[in-house]
């Protein structure tokens, strides 16, 4: 066990740590993070959050359906489908279109309006198809295999390439998007019969709210799998997705695109990014210009999943459409909706390159995670020690940052010394025991000073062997810095005979007969550094 490098990996996974042991070198902050491939230990994420992104996500968002109340008004969407100046004929087939649209049906209807769907009649097409739209809609059993066995699909894909009748191809995709609502062998049935070249096509549409449909359909269908994903990425839904952003104005439309392209930016595993990459752009500039929250939360999980293996290309990405001075003004967003994904995107940048950690430097970021660690929720307190740690595993001007904030410095030490929860203990004991290791001789001393000998005197006794052997290996550098740089008159070193009058060395010499054998060889290495003795058999 030892202290962390800064790679360390979110994902379907919980961090990755690279380890080595005391008696190698310092590894210097460029070198060390492009070690992922030495990664050797993986602990599953468990935090509510990525519960929600991860499973409510894909259960209740990725299969959203476009619901309308039954006994709604004439929609407006239909009204932008009508010519301003109709003919006579148009008049009544308007007229049809509203009372089809203001009826209210039953599900016992369904077979009728099935029947009716696939008539030859326009009229009756229009009316059975808006019928079956509002009932897939309203009903949490709703009729989609139903509607998959009377071989309607086929039909529905047919109306929906009929530009002519803008009106009929609108609920045409209304209804199909709300059947890739359904289960993923429901969907499959759909995409096996050509809908996700047809829906893309719709992109292009002259009437938005025709191309605004299809985001709803492939949203639904990237969120089902990840086959479903990789085939509207490789039909080129990117980019017809980010031409379809060109053309719309409102924020709800925006919302909708940053949905569906960020389903198209998640899954396990992860698309290629080489096909996705065209989307951080979008993203960025969502970050930049929207209020919504919901939007600014897409954007964010999107760019989380897109940098989730801290490739140093991926995090260039991320500085080159200039949006880290915008995280750092998200951290005080009043939604954590924001706040943890926003958190998490710095964490990657930090576990990067030093230009890369640099770059966030450069806000008040650090001064942000400070008060976030006054946040009750667990999982921001943990999601701001990850990326503090990533931080104090950089270089020595980087670890300063951290280290010359006494107000932040007495936060992580009260975490560390008083929350309830090991993990989350751990993570604010690893951003400490990072900056005794990168930090300068000054920067332990600091640390010192204010306090952290007295905690690591508690964790000693702690149950948690973890944190014990982070205590342990972040000891060996406190007394080995002493050793070189700060020495009594006497020339003794001014740590070690701190460490003795606090009792830190007398629980270090108990820990020679503690049962785990690793926690033995730790406390014994710092005996034997420091101390002439024979070594207990």
């Amino acid at each position: 066990m030892c202290i962390r490098d800064r790679r360390r990996v979110h994902g379907d996974s919980h961090y990755c740590n690279r380890l080595k042991m005391f008696s190698e070198s310092k590894i210097p902050a460029e070198e060390k993070k492009s070690g992922v491939e030495n990664i050797s230990i993986r602990k599953k994420r468990d935090e509510f959050t990525t519960e929600i992104r991860r499973q409510k996500r894909e259960e209740e968002i990725s299969k959203i359906r476009n619901i309308t109340d039954q006994g709604e008004k004439l929609p407006s969407i239909h009204n932008s489908l009508k010519s301003k100046a109709p003919t006579v004929e148009e008049e009544q087939m308007n007229s049809h279109i509203d009372a089809c649209l203001k009826r209210k049906y039953e599900e016992a209807e369904v077979p009728i309006l099935i029947k009716a769907a696939l008539s030859d009649n326009f009229a009756e097409q229009f009316f059975g198809i808006v019928g079956l739209r509002k009932i897939l809609a309203q009903q949490s059993d709703s009729p989609i295999q139903e509607i998959i066995d009377a071989n309607l699909i086929p039909r529905l894909l047919e109306y929906m390439q009929d530009d002519s009748k803008p009106h009929l191809q609108l609920e045409a995709a209304w209804v199909l998007t709300n059947i890739a609502s359904g289960t993923t062998i429901q969907t499959q049935t759909m995409v096996d019969k050509g809908a996700i070249p047809l829906f893309i096509r719709l992109f292009g549409h002259k009437h938005l709210k025709i191309a605004e449909q299809a985001i709803w359909a492939l949203g639904n269908m990237a969120g089902d799998n990840i086959e479903f994903r990789d085939q509207i990425i490789e039909a080129g839904g990117i980019d017809r997705i980010i031409y379809l952003y060109t053309r719309i104005k409102n924020q709800k439309s925006v919302k909708n695109v940053a949905w569906a392209l960020s389903n198209l930016c998640r899954g396990s595993p992860p698309p290629n990014y080489e096909s996705v990459k065209l989307a951080v752009p979008v993203f960025g500039k969502m970050i930049l210009d929207e209020s919504d929250s919901e939007t600014l939360s897409e954007a964010l999980w999107a760019l989380v999943n897109l940098t989730d293996n801290q490739d140093d290309e991926k995090l260039d990405d991320i500085l080159t459409i200039g949006i880290i001075p915008r995280l750092a003004q998200l951290l005080q967003h009043k939604s954590l909706n924001v706040v943890i994904p926003t958190v998490r995107v710095l964490g990657h940048v930090l576990s990067g390159a030093k230009h890369q950690t640099d770059e966030v430097l450069k806000t008040d970021a650090v001064a942000q995670f400070r008060r976030l660690l006054s946040v009750k929720r667990k999982l921001v307190k943990k999601e701001v020690c990850f990326c503090l740690s990533n931080i104090t595993a950089g270089t020595s001007d980087q670890v300063s940052h951290v280290v010359r904030d006494e107000e932040l410095v007495k936060k992580l030490l009260d975490i560390a010394l008083n929350h309830e929860e090991d993990e989350i203990k751990r993570e604010a004991i690893w951003v400490l025991a990072n900056a005794t290791n990168h930090g300068t001789e000054d920067d332990i001393y600091t640390l010192l000073k204010n306090g952290l000998y007295d905690v690591y005197l508690v964790l000693l006794d702690s149950q948690d062997i973890k944190t014990v052997l982070i205590v342990l290996e972040s000891l060996l550098y406190i007394l080995n810095a002493g050793k070189h740089a700060y020495r009594t008159e006497d020339g003794e070193n001014a740590f070690l005979i701190a460490a003795e009058k606090m009792g830190i060395i007398t629980k270090v010499d108990k820990l020679q007969h503690h049962p785990h054998r690793e926690v033995y060889r730790k406390g014994l290495m710092i005996l034997e550094t420091f101390y002439d003795m024979e070594p207990l058999i």
